[in-house]
C-alpha cells in the first residue's frame, strides 16, 4: 500500500502550495506567474515525496508483517499434542483490496469521462471547417451560439456578433497553449479525485486562463467596458465540454468583470514569490522526518555518520545457538517458538533482524532467501546504530528480490492450559538398525502439502502420501530431535514418557540457550495376542490414524474414521511411526503422535 500513502502526502503538499495560492497570490494581477506557480506546484507536490534530506535521517527502524500463508513451505514443522489448530486461509476482503477496489473503480470512471469528452471534441472535427494561419482551424458550429478552443481547433457559431473579438480571444489560448494546462488538471484529477482541493485548482487554473485572455483582447482596440456587455449578452450559452476554454462561461463571468477592472499589482508584490522557497524546505523536512516510506528515492545531503562500528560480513554458512542457521550466504533461516506469556509466535533469537533496512518482526517470518548480501553486528554496534532493539546483536540482509519464508498457521491454546508448544524439525526416521541411524551426519525436513482446512493430509487407504524434502534445517536441532526419539523408543510403554528436555551443553553456547523440548509416545502391540492400537477419543470427535512406514516417506494405514480395532496383522514386526488426529466439526481439536513397537 506504499502507492497510497505516496499519494496521500503528495496531496498533503498539494494542499499547503494551493494554500498558499489563495491567501496571497489569488488575487493579484500577475496572471501569468500565478499560472506558472499553479502548474509547477501542483508537480512539484508530486515529486517532492520523492525526496529526503539525508542529514536529517536518522536510523529509524520500520516493522514489517509477512502474512503467513498455507502454501508456503517452511523452516520449521510444530510438534504438539492435544492443541486446537487452525489453519490461516486468507480471504480477498480485507481493507486494503477494499481501498483498491474503491479507489480502481472510481479512478476508472474518470478516466472513461475524460475520454468521452474527448471523442465528443474529435468527433466534431469532421464539421466544415476553415484553415486559419498558423495552423488553426476554425470549425462551424452553426446555431450552437457558443465558441471554445482545444488545442489547434477553434469551434464558433458563425451567427454570433462580434467574431473578431471572439476569434482574438480563442487565438490567445490557442496561441499561450492553455489546452495543455487543462489537460494536465484534467490527468492530476483522475489520479487524486477523492481531494476536493484538486477541483479548485483545475477551476483556478481555467480562471487564470480567460483573465489571460480578456487582458490581451482589451489590450487595443475593444474598450473593457463594451467587452465586459459583451460577455454578458452572451453568457447564456451551453458550455459542457470540461476539457475547453469557453469565451462565454456563466460560472466565472462575475470574476472575470472584475478583474477586468481591477488595479494592477505593484512590482514588488511578485516577491511573494520567493516565500515559496521555504514553504519547499519545509515540506522537504516534514518529507524527510514525518513519514517512514520506501519511495523515498533521492538523498539530498549527506547522511548523519555514526560512530565507527565493527561489522562482518557475512561469506560462509553459520549456525548459532538461538536459532539462526545459514546454510549459505544466500539464505537465512529462524527458528520460532510460542511465547507463554502471550501465546504468540516468536523467533527464539533476540537479535534484530532487518530485511533492505526495515525490521523483519519476530515471529512473522522463518527466514529470507535470495539474498545478496549480509551484515553480522555484535551487540556494542547493534545498540549503538539501532539503540536497545540492537542489545543483542543485529543481522543486516540485502536483496533487491527477497524470497520471505513464511510462518506456519497458528496454533490457540486453550485457556489456562499449561501445555507447551515447541517448533522442530521432523522426527527422523527410527528403524530396527540403530547403528546406521546414529551414523546420520543430516535429516532433511519434511512438510506435507495438502489443501485441507486442517492442515492434515487427508489420502485414501492404500494411496502413498508424497513427502518433499526442504532445506536442512539447524544441526543442533537435529541432534536433539534424535536423542528425544532415540528415548522415546526405549520406553515400555506410553505411560513412560510424555514430554523430554534436553539442555544444550554446547561449550559454544550464547546467553539464552533454547531448552529443546518434544511430546512423543510408544505404544506396544502384540499380535499373537490379538491387541489393537487403542487412543482416547475426545467425546464427540473422530480419529484419523495414518501409520508410516520407518523413512516416514509412504502411508501404510489410514482411516478416517477409526474406532480402536487396528490390529497390524498387514504388517510385519518393528517400530512404525503413527499420526492421530482428532476432529470435530470439520476441525482439528487435537492429537497424538508416536510410535508402535510391533511383535
Amino acid at each position: 500500500m506504499s502507492w497510497l500513502y505516496y499519494l496521500l502526502e503528495a496531496n498533503l503538499y498539494l494542499i499547503l502550495f494551493y494554500g498558499f495560492y489563495r491567501l496571497f497570490l489569488y488575487k493579484e494581477t500577475f496572471y501569468r506567474l500565478n499560472r506558472y506557480y499553479l502548474i509547477f506546484s501542483s508537480i512539484l507536490a508530486f515529486i517532492l515525496p520523492l525526496f529526503q534530506l539525508g542529514f536529517l535521517k536518522a536510523p529509524v527502524i520500520e516493522q514489517i508483517t509477512i502474512a503467513p500463508t498455507t502454501e508456503t513451505v517452511v523452516s520449521q514443522v510444530m510438534m504438539t499434542e492435544n492443541l486446537p489448530l487452525e489453519s490461516y486461509q486468507p480471504s480477498i476482503f480485507t481493507i486494503d483490496n477494499t481501498i483498491i477496489a474503491i479507489y480502481s473503480l472510481v479512478t476508472i470512471a474518470f478516466l472513461f469521462k475524460m475520454l468521452f469528452n474527448l471523442s465528443k471534441i474529435i468527433s466534431m472535427r469532421k464539421l466544415p471547417f476553415v484553415n486559419l494561419d498558423n495552423g488553426v482551424k476554425l470549425i462551424d458550429l452553426k446555431d450552437s451560439k457558443i465558441a471554445f478552443s482545444f488545442f489547434h481547433l477553434l469551434f464558433l457559431d458563425p451567427q454570433l456578433e462580434e467574431k473578431n473579438t471572439i476569434l482574438k480571444h480563442e487565438l490567445v489560448h490557442i496561441k499561450q497553449k492553455h489546452s495543455l494546462d487543462v489537460l494536465l488538471f484534467e490527468i492530476i484529477q483522475i489520479i487524486n479525485w477523492f481531494n476536493p482541493i484538486i477541483y479548485l485548482v483545475k477551476k483556478d487554473i481555467k480562471l487564470i486562463h480567460e483573465y489571460l485572455a480578456d487582458e490581451e483582447t482589451t489590450k487595443c482596440d475593444v474598450e473593457k467596458y463594451h467587452y465586459a456587455m459583451f460577455l454578458i449578452q452572451n453568457s447564456t450559452g451551453i458550455q459542457n465540454l470540461t476539457l475547453t476554454n469557453q469565451i462565454f462561461s456563466s460560472s466565472i463571468l462575475k470574476k472575470r468583470i472584475n478583474m477586468l477592472n481591477q488595479k494592477k499589482s505593484p512590482r514588488w508584490a511578485r516577491l511573494k514569490l520567493l516565500l515559496v522557497l521555504p514553504i519547499t524546505i519545509g515540506i522537504l523536512c516534514i518529507s524527510t522526518m514525518a513519514f517512514t516510506k520506501d519511495y523515498g528515492f533521492v538523498e539530498l545531503g549527506s547522511s548523519l555518520k555514526l560512530q565507527a562500528t565493527k561489522q562482518d560480513t557475512v561469506k560462509k554458512a553459520f549456525e548459532s545457538n538461538d536459532g539462526i542457521h545459514v546454510p549459505n550466504p544466500n539464505e537465512l533461516y529462524l527458528a520460532l517458538r510460542t511465547d507463554p506469556k502471550n501465546k504468540k509466535l516468536t523467533t527464539y533469537t533476540k537479535k534484530l533482524i532487518l530485511l533492505n533496512g526495515r525490521e523483519i518482526k519476530a515471529g512473522t517470518s522463518g527466514g529470507v532467501k535470495k539474498i545478496k548480501h549480509m551484515i553480522r553486528l555484535n551487540p556494542a554496534t547493534a545498540k549503538a546504530k539501532y539503540g536497545e532493539k540492537g542489545s543483542y546483536g543485529a543481522i543486516e540482509i540485502f536483496s533487491s528480490n527477497p524470497e520471505i519464508i513464511g510462518t506456519p498457521p497458528e496454533v490457540k491454546l486453550p485457556l489456562g492450559s499449561s501445555q507447551k508448544i515447541v517448533i522442530l524439525p521432523p522426527a527422523p526416521p527410527i528403524g530396527e538398525d540403530t547403528t546406521k541411524r546414529k551414523k546420520l551426519k543430516k535429516i532433511n525436513k519434511v512438510a506435507i502439502k495438502t489443501k485441507t482446512v486442517q492442515g492434515y493430509p487427508t489420502v485414501n487407504k492404500n494411496k502413498t502420501i508424497e513427502i518433499k524434502p526442504i532445506p536442512q534445517s539447524n544441526k543442533n536441532l537435529n541432534e536433539v530431535t534424535i536423542k528425544a526419539y532415540e528415548k522415546a523408543k526405549g520406553a515400555k510403554s506410553d505411560s513412560d514418557i510424555k514430554e523430554i528436555k534436553l539442555q544444550d551443553n554446547s561449550p559454544t553456547k550464547e546467553k539464552g540457550t533454547i531448552t529443546y523440548a518434544i511430546v512423543v509416545h510408544q505404544d506396544n502391540l502384540d499380535k499373537a495376542k490379538n491387541e489393537k492400537l487403542v487412543v482416547d477419543i475426545p467425546e464427540g470427535a473422530t480419529a484419523e490414524l495414518t501409520i508410516f512406514n520407518v523413512k516416514y516417506d509412504k502411508a501404510l494405514y489410514q482411516s478416517t474414521n477409526y474406532k480402536n480395532d487396528w490390529d497390524a496383522k498387514e504388517l510385519s514386526n518393528g517400530n512404525y511411526p503413527y499420526n492421530f488426529a482428532f476432529v470435530k466439526n470439520g476441525k482439528r481439536i487435537g492429537g497424538k503422535t508416536g510410535y508402535v513397537q510391533i511383535k
